[in-house]
């Protein structure tokens, strides 16, 4: 009875113990027995094993998971990049390379045969197919690194090598070429190699590889005078290239005759200038200037070319008689074809055409000038030649510029006429007028800077005022309409110092006294 008693109330107690707390020591001697795995039960032993085991697992897992998709992030970048660098090329191909629209007015004033040939047929769009993969990816690389240009890195030639006018003139005397026509020149390199190749298998087009390798020597030709040579061996690379003497034969013998000029060679010069007025105008004598127009418009504008060099290498080598028989005998030629009596009642190829020639007897009116002055011959008739040519040229920047025409030598409706501005979008619109457009533009300008500039010497030492407006006069032609005493865009660096200098000059002695 007794020990009955005693189990009952043992087993009343032990819920209440459990109940009770318990003091700090115990708690800590308790838990620190039970944090050691081997004091733990089976159960609870496994799982703080397998808590261990998990640390690297996981680790293991993330890394995958981004290795994973790094590299389909990666796989996806050089996907996107492929695709936009072959739709660049495919652009090219299909879109700037594309045949210009077939219009009757631009083959009728042949400016399809003045556009830059990348496809080696006038006939055909794109690239050559037999270049290959590789080769038309040049050819359009070379074309996109012109047009569209490179990365800011710039290419830097010692000016031993340079004159100070075949780039940009950095510091210490250094020359920066533009880096836009260092990677043409590389790509196009390499693709001539490769044309070279296919040429011997006979599986080019005709002309692909002329055009190539012209494309090649312009690019050389304007990356400065240490380049020269090399382009002159290209042009003349192209020359024998030809399947056959074209219309196009023309511009590439007048090209080297430049280049022999510029290199010394005046009999080279010479030889060649003659043989690119033969094919202008084969009717044309031995030598000089022929007594008829030739009826084809692209041949009018490169027998003008001709001539005009030709008229500047008697002028600049002390033959002075011989420069006015040139100048005189294409300025005749250039009257007797047959100018629109408006600008704005012809077509848009017609209208170019005739600013062209008009721009042509400016050249030529100024050359006359020169020689007159250089032959003792009387002031007046010098300034009235350099009036006439800056009278055209800007009548050929208001045509194109949109501008009217009626504007009388020495008004102030001049100041309209500034290097500011725009070409009118009836040119540009036109894609085979959109170059010979710019080049006209740019040439103007310059011819009435020069005309202006060479009127104030004449005049300068007689009337100082009237010499001082005409050098203001060339100052607004050549300088930029955004900043003064800085030139425009596409004014030469050596033009430039000149005019500006002899307006600065004058400007200031006419102030002090």
């Amino acid at each position: 009875m007794f020990k009955a008693r005693t189990r009952t109330a043992l087993r009343a107690v032990k819920p209440l113990a459990r109940r009770l707390p318990q003091s700090p020591s115990l708690i800590r001697h308790n838990s620190s027995k039970s944090s050691r795995p081997e004091d733990l039960p089976p159960a609870q032993t496994h799982s703080v094993q397998e808590g261990f085991a998990q640390g690297p697992i996981f680790v293991l897992n993330v890394a995958k998971r981004f290795i994973k998709f790094s590299v389909i992030g990666g796989v996806s970048l050089g996907l996107a990049a492929g695709l936009l660098f072959e739709g660049t090329h495919i652009w090219v191909e299909n879109v700037e390379f594309a045949l210009p629209q077939n219009d009757e007015e631009i083959q009728k004033w042949e400016w399809n045969l003045e556009r830059e040939n990348w496809s080696g047929d006038l006939e055909t769009a794109g690239t050559d197919p037999a270049l290959g993969f590789r080769g038309r990816h040049l050819v359009r690389g070379a074309w996109m690194a012109q047009h569209w240009g490179v990365d800011q890195s710039t290419v830097v030639v010692s000016s031993d090598s340079l004159k100070s006018d075949d780039g940009l003139l950095g510091p210490r005397g250094l020359v920066i070429i533009d880096p836009r026509l260092v990677r043409a020149e590389n790509f196009l390199r390499d693709a001539i190699v490769i044309a070279e190749q296919k040429s011997i298998e006979g599986t080019l087009r005709p002309w692909t590889m002329t055009h190539l390798l012209t494309l090649h020597a312009s690019v050389l030709e304007r990356m400065g005078a240490n380049s020269m040579i090399a382009a002159k061996a290209q042009y003349e690379r192209a020359w024998s290239s030809q399947p056959f003497i074209a219309p196009q034969s023309a511009r590439i013998a007048l090209k080297l005759g430049d280049l022999n000029r510029r290199l010394g060679v005046d009999n080279g010069a010479l030889a060649w200038w003659n043989r690119a007025t033969h094919i202008a105008q084969p009717q044309a004598e031995n030598s000089g200037v022929p007594s008829l127009m030739p009826p084809s418009p692209y041949a009018q504008r490169s027998l003008l070319f001709t001539l005009s060099s030709l008229s500047a290498f008697y002028a600049t080598t002390g033959k002075l008689i011989e420069a006015q028989s040139v100048a005189e005998a294409s300025l005749h030629l250039i009257r007797a074809v047959r100018q629109p009596e408006s600008i704005t009642s012809i077509s848009v190829p017609h209208a170019l055409h005739a600013l062209t020639l008009l721009q042509r007897s400016s050249v030529l009116s100024i050359h006359l000038a020169e020689v007159l002055y250089a032959q003792k011959k009387p002031t007046i008739l010098s300034t009235q030649w350099l009036s006439t040519a800056a009278e055209s040229s800007e009548r050929v920047i208001r045509a194109l510029s949109g501008l009217p025409l009626n504007v009388h030598t020495g008004g102030t409706d001049r100041a309209l006429v500034t290097p500011a501005n725009n070409i009118h979008s009836s040119y540009l619109n036109i894609v085979s007028l959109r170059k010979p457009a710019n080049s006209l533009y740019r040439d103007s300008r310059r011819t009435a800077a020069e005309a202006w500039n060479l009127t104030g010497i004449l005049l300068e030492s007689d009337n100082p005022k009237a010499a001082l407006a005409a050098y203001e006069t060339a100052v607004r032609f050549a300088g930029s309409s955004e900043e003064h005493g800085k030139p425009a865009d596409k004014t030469l660096k050596v033009d430039w110092e000149v005019i500006w200098g002899n307006y600065t000059r004058l400007k200031s002695r006419i102030e002090t006294q």
